[in-house]
């Protein structure tokens, strides 16, 4: 068990993280909102960390061997708190403001398709054609007790191994759309909750338990930091969480508090459904395998990669560096966990994983410490999260400005970062199409920059006029909510 020094400081750096995170939430949401997808992710693991520093040694099934007690927490915690600054720094009030200053409110003429009507059209058919294949394929994952993995390899047709590749971006698109719509006409875009209710559902049959749920609407509340911003303004809350009340009417707020009490529910029974019907666990089985999944799978490679360089000092950069990028097992691959498992369970049980399709959770930011060691590694670790500050700032920044060419290829420049912090990626930098599309975004900067000077968009928000005699016109008019 833990010295009593050890509890203290594990306790005390944990409670710090958890409190900045809350300060997040009831005094800047828009950083809260903006970046809640990693956040969410460095609280889970944070409170693992806690769990396996203060009751190990504590038996990790997929290593082989025990983790813990220890001093990850407060390393860990400092590294997540190093990634936070360059927020405050770069969606600072001021900053904000100026943006806002700067934004495209021309609403749509009367009559006209507007890039919202659009998506949302699109949207429909692309969500129908999901359920058809689903139909189509004869089971349905949820009843049928497949596991998803095994459906998308095995079973699921091209548009669901697209929906899994690129849902992200779909879910974030719609946020776009919802946010442009406040911030042109004022008012909430109510059609795109039963697409996003939809979409849910069909992750729900088709055996997803937790982690569509979250990545999806952490997409899709992202670009809503936009709506927010523009909310509240530059004002100066002294309650905490009063920006919701300035957001939202207290309808809005009983209607998220439903859909999240809904949400809540579907994620428990997808996840007991996969613990008992899929993987076959009864009994006692279910409460130790939940809290290993839970609390001890997240950080077991970071715990070990703690001990490696921070106990016994054995950092070998060169090798690291060797693996990373030049020969890894997979090199179509994240190479970061590969490699922490190789440190940890040897070659043979790392190539046998890892030509299943199988690795292990973790990797940020242990890899950083394994790669530049326990001093070099800190100013590594606060550039990174300042190049992830801007590029969502740039994302905020061009849904208040309508500069939504920019916006979406803005994200799929941040979502490397995403990778890295939710699995230690760091070789997406070798990868030729990351480049072109960081090649992409300066080009649509640089024409969106150049079109602002004569009133153009890049993306126009109003597309064509609708005819009279059409079934659209049923459609496409917008209702508040």
């Amino acid at each position: 068990m833990a010295t009593l020094p050890t509890q203290i400081a594990v306790v005390l750096s944990g409670a710090a993280l958890i409190l900045c995170v809350l300060h997040l939430a009831a005094y800047r949401p828009i950083i809260f909102l903006s970046f809640f997808f990693i956040l969410f992710t460095l609280v889970w693991r944070t409170a693992a960390s806690m769990y396996i520093d203060l009751s190990g040694p504590v038996l990790s099934t997929q290593t082989y061997s025990y983790v813990g007690p220890g001093l990850m927490t407060p390393l860990h915690v400092i590294a997540y708190l190093l990634t936070l600054i360059p927020f405050y720094i770069l969606l600072r009030r001021k900053l904000v403001d100026g943006w806002l200053a700067d934004a495209d409110r021309c609403a749509a003429p009367r009559g006209m398709l507007t890039l919202s009507d659009l998506t949302v059209i699109v949207s429909l058919l692309f969500i129908g054609y999901l359920f058809l294949d689903l139909i189509r394929q004869g089971s349905i994952p949820l009843f049928a007790n497949i596991d998803r993995f095994v459906y998308t390899g095995k079973y699921a047709g091209a548009v669901h191994r697209w929906l899994i590749q690129y849902g992200n971006f779909v879910c974030f698109w719609w946020g776009v759309m919802i946010a442009a719509e406040w911030l042109r006409n004022r008012r909430f875009d109510i059609r795109y909750l039963p697409l996003i209710g939809l979409l849910m559902s069909y992750m729900f049959l088709t055996g997803n338990r937790f982690s569509a749920f979250y990545s999806f609407g952490s997409f899709v509340i992202l670009p809503l930091s936009a709506v927010i911003a523009a909310k509240t303004g530059n004002v100066s809350h002294s309650r905490p969480f009063a920006w919701m009340t300035r957001t939202f009417e207290r309808r809005h707020l009983m209607a998220i508090g439903a859909l999240a009490a809904v949400l809540a529910i579907v994620i428990i029974v997808g996840i007991f459904n996969n613990l008992t019907n899929v993987r076959g666990y009864q009994g006692s089985e279910i409460g130790s395998q939940f809290l290993e999944r839970t609390l001890i799978q997240p950080s077991e490679l970071g715990w070990l990669s703690y001990e490696r360089v921070f106990v016994f000092n054995q950092w070998q950069p060169y090798r690291t560096f060797d693996f990373l990028f030049q020969m890894p097992l997979n090199a179509g691959r994240n190479t970061t966990p590969q490699y922490l498992m190789l440190q940890s369970i040897g070659e043979p049980r790392t190539l046998e994983h890892i030509s299943e399709g199988f690795q292990f959770a973790g990797g940020f930011p242990e890899i950083f410490f394994e790669l530049f060691g326990p001093v070099y590694a800190w100013p590594f670790i606060f550039g990174a999260g300042y190049i992830t500050a801007g590029l969502t700032a740039l994302i905020i920044k061009g849904v208040i400005q309508g500069r939504y060419a920019s916006t979406l290829l803005a994200l799929y420049v941040l979502y490397g970062f995403y990778v890295m912090y939710i699995g230690g990626m760091l070789n997406f930098v070798l990868t030729p199409t990351y480049w072109i599309k960081i090649a992409a975004l300066m080009a649509a900067l640089a024409m969106e920059i150049s079109l602002a000077r004569i009133g153009m968009p890049l993306v126009p928000w109003s597309l064509f006029r609708i005819p009279r005699a059409t079934w659209l016109k049923q459609f496409l008019p917008i209702r508040s909510a």
